[in-house]
């Protein structure tokens, strides 16, 4: 399940679109960790890319797009005016595994007169599909907070042949003459 690297702030960088990193050296480490209140979170985020706000770098007055760009873990604040680099669907949340199964036997009760039985099973094994993309907010590397990175729920139900949800099972019978 890929999704895009959001930032917190765009500030100068851009006034309409995405706000995305620029992706410095390092790695972002993503995967399944539960924190001591119960939340399931697929990533951390890193300290906010922005420039700091104490007395001795004071920039208020300052045009912030001639210094030097913040840096986080591996993400760098974008050059202003651009788009940050970090690709579009190029970091990898949670798994789906979707495993159907069908099974039918035909019956023949004269050249005519025919049935078939069928059944069908999805997501057969019934592994859960974490639901981390509903909310863009939670995509924010650089963000403070409770969402950034938490997988919030897992995919509900849907109809049959969906590729998401519990385990769904369906039967039919079919006659033909």
């Amino acid at each position: 399940m890929p999704f895009t690297p959001t930032i917190g702030e765009c500030g100068n960088i851009s006034d309409a679109g995405p706000c995305r990193p620029d992706k410095g050296s390092g790695a972002f480490k993503l995967g399944k960790t539960t924190a001591a209140n119960g939340d399931v979170y697929w990533f951390t985020p890193v300290a906010p890319l922005a420039y700091p706000a104490t007395s001795a770098t004071d920039i208020s007055g300052t045009d912030s797009c001639t210094l030097a760009r913040p840096t986080s873990g591996p993400w760098v604040l974008p050059a202003c005016g651009t788009v940050g680099n970090a690709g579009i669907f190029s970091l990898r949340g949670p798994r789906g595994l979707f495993s159907d199964m069908s099974l039918s036997k035909s019956f023949n009760f004269t050249e005519r007169v025919k049935a078939q039985f069928r059944f069908d099973a999805y997501n057969v094994f019934n592994h859960p599909v974490l639901g981390f993309n509903g909310n863009q907010g939670n995509l924010c590397v650089d963000c403070t907070g409770r969402d950034p990175g938490r997988v919030q729920d897992i995919e509900g139900d849907s109809s049959p042949n969906a590729p998401n949800g519990m385990r769904q099972l369906q039967f039919g019978l079919r006659f033909s003459f």
